[in-house]
């Protein structure tokens, strides 16, 4: 997305009903509000198309779980998706994982991993699908805009017995034995409004094809009543919480790994393209970083030689010791860095806590 759109829309996602606005942004907004109430129309026709049959939706020859969510971008999908794939692992299941691969230059089906062995990289695919693969030995990764080619691929080479869909709860071509739909613990809805002018990608309602909920960035005590809530709203539902913590900070170029402890009060200068750049700037300052600038780019950024030349200068205007960055962006980097100030880059995971009560949908 363009940068100018990118910010407009953040605006627009973020604010409030009742909030002041000039007459430029009240007019936006009002445009945006019409503009949701007929992606909201069809979003509702086309999932009722395929719940009634109307189009067609292929199986594939092991069961499929989605890991999806309701709104765009910034649930972590990517974390949780992996710390399934190792639970499933470690219960003696061989995944594969179905990605779209969204960001990379391939659009036909692509064999990013066989578990043993890396076949493709940034940019011919996705850094979202790359990173699953690279920090899953044993998983295979392939992606395609038709998850069902893309399991066929994976199923002709590898046999799994279990495929995990990323961000397939709106993929209905393909049918899904689980679906695991994620929601941010402190907004699970946003500001409760579609696409254009909110985040949502379909009404809440959506949720009832769903089986398993689980809200992700879960801080206890700050976000305890939100699974009682989302419980009393769908008590059909299984809900489970996840957290999302850093792990590890590696330092480039000289290649160091550090425990994120290790950038309590350095002096740093942040960048990031994600859906949703504040949390990386969240996560900073919860980890005590003397955080000196911040610059946000669109999600799935690829960055110019230009940029990444502003970036190094800001960095030194602000007497910076380094730059940091997620691990996304990282691979979106081709993974190299031989400038000064050095890079830091910040890597994630995440923990599901309950993930034992996902154990009765095994088959």
């Amino acid at each position: 997305m363009n940068p100018f759109w990118h910010k407009l829309f953040g605006r627009l996602k973020d604010l409030p009903g009742d909030a002041p606005r000039s007459p430029g942004l009240a007019l936006l907004a009002a445009l945006a509000t019409a503009a949701a109430a007929g992606y909201g129309l069809g979003a509702r026709a086309r999932r009722g198309l395929y719940r009634r049959g109307l189009l067609r939706v292929r199986r594939l020859p092991a069961p499929v779980w989605s890991v999806g969510n309701l709104t765009v971008g910034g649930t972590g999908k990517t974390p949780v998706t992996a710390c399934l794939a190792r639970h499933l692992q470690n219960r003696g299941r061989r995944v594969a994982i179905l990605s779209r691969g969204y960001g990379g230059d391939c659009r036909s089906v692509t064999r990013i991993s066989d578990g043993s062995s890396l076949y493709a990289r940034p940019p011919a695919v996705g850094e979202e699908a790359y990173l699953l693969a690279r920090s899953l030995p044993g998983v295979a990764v392939y992606t395609g805009a038709s998850r069902y080619e893309a399991g066929m691929a994976a199923w002709r080479d590898l046999k799994p017995d279990l495929f995990l869909l990323d961000d397939g709860f709106q993929h209905f071509q393909l049918y899904r034995d689980l679906d695991l739909v994620l929601l941010d613990a402190a907004a699970p809805f946003g500001n409760g409004a579609l696409l254009p002018r909110g985040p949502l990608r379909e009404p809440a309602s959506a949720l009832a094809a769903a089986q398993v909920l689980i809200l992700t960035r879960f801080l206890g005590g700050r976000d305890d009543a939100t699974p009682l809530n989302l419980k009393k709203a769908f008590p059909a539902k299984t809900v489970l919480t996840a957290a999302i913590l850093p792990v590890v900070a590696r330092h480039y170029p000289r290649g160091g790994e550090s425990a994120p402890g290790t950038l309590a009060g350095l002096p740093l200068y942040a960048f990031a393209g994600l859906a949703r750049p504040r949390l990386f700037a969240d996560t900073l300052a919860g980890l005590g970083v003397d955080l000196k600038g911040f610059q946000a780019f669109p999600d799935h950024h690829r960055f110019s030689l230009e940029e990444l030349e502003g970036l190094v200068r800001q960095a030194r205007d602000r007497q910076a010791a380094a730059l940091i960055t997620t691990a996304k962006d990282w691979a979106r980097l081709g993974e190299q860095w031989d400038q000064e100030p050095p890079l830091w880059v910040l890597e994630v995971e995440a923990r599901l806590p309950e993930v034992d009560r996902l154990w009765g949908f095994l088959s």
